[in-house]
């Protein structure tokens, strides 16, 4: 990634996590999170984590809210105790909501550091005096996406939240913050609808949506398909 991109990158987190923006039902909290949507009751109905749309009916979820679900779940996985990591991220959210810029954090067990500080901001807890924090503590990045193995060896995946894939982009200024077809406004999800539910080939795809290219369609409708968690069917193949 070249500095370019890191920095356009840092302005995208410091104005999308700033405020809710984007809404997700339940389903598609859960896809784009890596979060079991039975977690996301769990979390819900016992205060470990409250989504900036709580009092919707149904319960929505904003963008921002995937990403600190993620932070919360990275936490847990590290062996944080449940109530020390629920308030760790929903200081992070107050911090970043008042103007906190932050890309990477920081954890052990006890603490969450935000980028080059060397000490926790709540615990009060030092990591001095070691000089890399990235030797010592796990490292979190907002964006990018999670692959890795849970406790019971089944492969947990969920996509970067900007660029979910090669011919897709994520912004919860577009289309309430669902995936979409890079510089258009059509997403994924209705590629997904007219490719499996309806039968269309990719060719009449693109005959509804002049403009879009084959590798676009299948690449839209394949991250749908892994958002999903369906077997790739032999007539959908690219």
């Amino acid at each position: 990634m070249t500095a370019s991109d890191v920095n356009e990158r840092q302005k995208f987190i410091a104005i999308a996590l700033r405020r809710a923006r984007g809404q997700y039902n339940m389903t598609r909290t859960s896809q784009l999170s890596g979060i079991p949507n039975s977690t996301l009751y769990e979390w819900s109905r016992n205060g470990v984590y409250t989504a900036d749309f709580h009092d919707n009916v149904p319960k929505s979820w904003s963008y921002r809210d995937l990403v600190f679900l993620r932070l919360l779940a990275f936490l847990r996985q590290g062996g944080m105790d449940r109530h020390p990591a629920s308030e760790k991220v929903q200081d992070l959210k107050s911090q970043i909501s008042n103007g906190l810029e932050v890309q990477f954090l920081y954890a052990d067990r006890h603490s969450l550091i935000y980028e080059d500080e060397r000490i926790d901001r709540r615990s009060g807890h030092s990591i001095l005096p070691f000089e890399s924090i990235s030797d010592l503590f796990r490292t979190f990045n907002l964006l990018e996406p999670i692959e890795e193995l849970s406790r019971n060896h089944d492969q947990l995946w969920a996509p970067d939240l900007r660029n979910p894939s090669s011919h897709t982009r994520i912004s919860p200024f577009v289309m309430a913050g669902d995936p979409c077809i890079t510089e258009t406004r059509i997403p994924t999800s209705s590629i997904h609808a007219l490719r499996s539910e309806r039968g269309l080939e990719v060719e009449e795809i693109i005959e509804l949506f002049p403009g879009l290219s084959r590798a676009s369609v299948v690449d839209a409708h394949q991250l749908e398909q892994r958002l999903r968690r369906e077997r790739p069917l032999d007539r959908f193949a690219a």
